[in-house]
C-alpha cells in the first residue's frame, strides 16, 4: 500500500484523512483479509493491524520508488499494489492477484487509462525491472508484459482533492447509513447458503451496474440488468469485463426526450 506523496491538492495527508468518520487507510486495510501480509510504504500510519512499514528512497521519490521499497519485503509470487487514496479499488486488486496468468502484470483499464496503482504484479518481474526513483509508471509498464483488464471507472475514483473528499463522503453516506443499516455481507452469505452457491460477490461492481441501468435507461432496468450480468458470469464471462460492457452501453443509451 502506497501512502507517500505530498497530498498538495488535498491539503492534508491522504492516508490518514478522515472519510465519513474513519481514516482512509483504515477503510482500505479493513477490506484486506487478516491472513494477507501487508507492506505500507510511507510514513508510519499508526494502524492497529499488523503491517510492515518501510519508506521509499528517497522519501517522496514517487510511486516506482515506493513499489521498489515494498517489493523488497514481499515473499509471495504475486503482489497487489494499491494507492491509499483509492479505497473503492481494493476488491479489484484482490481479484486481479487471484486471477494472474503468465503475464508480468494485470492492470485495470478504466476511463480510457491504465490504472497501475491498483493492479497485480509478479514480484520477480518487478525486481527484474530494476526500479529506480524518478522512473515513471508508464516507463515501468513498458518494461513488463502487461494484460489490461477493462473495468468500470467508478472503482478507481481517488480521493486527492477537497471536492473528491466531499464526493466520497456522499457516496459512503448512501452505502453506510447508520439508520437501521442492513448487514449486507450476512444477507449475501445467507442467500448463497440457501441457493447452494460458493462464489465471491463484488457488491460495488453490481451496484454500479444497477446504478448505470437505472439512471441511463429506467429504474426497472436495474434488477433485470444485474440478473443478465449474473447470467453472463455464470456462462464464463469476467465480471469486470461484463460490467464494463454494460456501463459503456448504458452511457451511450439514448433516453426518451434526449
Amino acid at each position: 500500500m502506497l501512502t507517500g506523496g505530498g497530498s498538495t491538492r488535498l491539503g492534508q495527508d491522504k492516508a490518514t484523512v478522515v472519510v465519513a468518520g474513519r481514516r482512509m487507510i483504515d477503510r482500505v486495510l479493513d477490506q484486506i483479509p487478516a491472513d494477507v501480509p501487508v507492506v505500507v510504504v510511507g510514513p508510519d500510519p499508526g494502524v492497529q493491524r499488523s503491517v510492515q512499514v518501510t519508506r521509499e528512497d528517497p522519501p517522496g521519490g514517487g510511486p516506482v520508488a515506493a513499489i521498489d521499497a515494498g517489493v523488497e519485503l514481499a515473499h509471495t509470487d504475486v503482489v497487489g499494489v494499491i494507492a491509499a487514496d483509492m479505497p473503492w479499488a481494493v476488491p479489484v486488486v484482490a481479484r486481479l492477484t487471484q486471477s494472474m496468468g503468465p503475464e508480468d502484470a494485470r492492470v485495470p483499464r478504466a476511463g480510457g487509462h491504465l490504472q497501475p496503482l491498483a493492479a497485480a504484479y509478479r514480484t520477480a518481474a518487478l525486481r527484474d525491472a530494476e526500479l529506480v526513483a524518478g522512473t515513471s509508471m508508464r516507463a515501468l509498464l513498458d518494461r513488463l508484459q502487461v494484460r489490461a483488464v477493462p473495468m468500470p471507472e467508478s472503482a478507481f475514483a481517488d480521493i486527492d482533492t477537497p471536492a473528491a473528499l466531499v464526493a466520497a463522503e456522499e457516496r459512503l453516506a448512501i452505502m453506510e447509513s447508520d439508520e437501521e443499516r442492513v448487514d449486507m455481507q450476512s444477507w449475501l452469505d445467507a442467500v448463497k447458503k440457501e441457493l447452494g452457491l460458493d462464489a465471491d460477490v463484488d457488491v460495488d461492481l453490481i451496484l454500479d451496474v444497477a446504478k448505470d441501468a437505472a439512471h441511463k435507461v429506467q429504474r426497472p432496468a436495474a434488477p433485470v440488468t444485474t440478473y443478465l450480468l449474473g447470467l453472463a458470469v455464470g456462462a464464463g464471462a469476467s465480471p469486470a469485463e461484463a460490467a464494463a460492457k454494460i456501463a459503456a452501453l448504458a452511457q451511450a443509451w439514448d433516453t426518451p426526450g434526449e
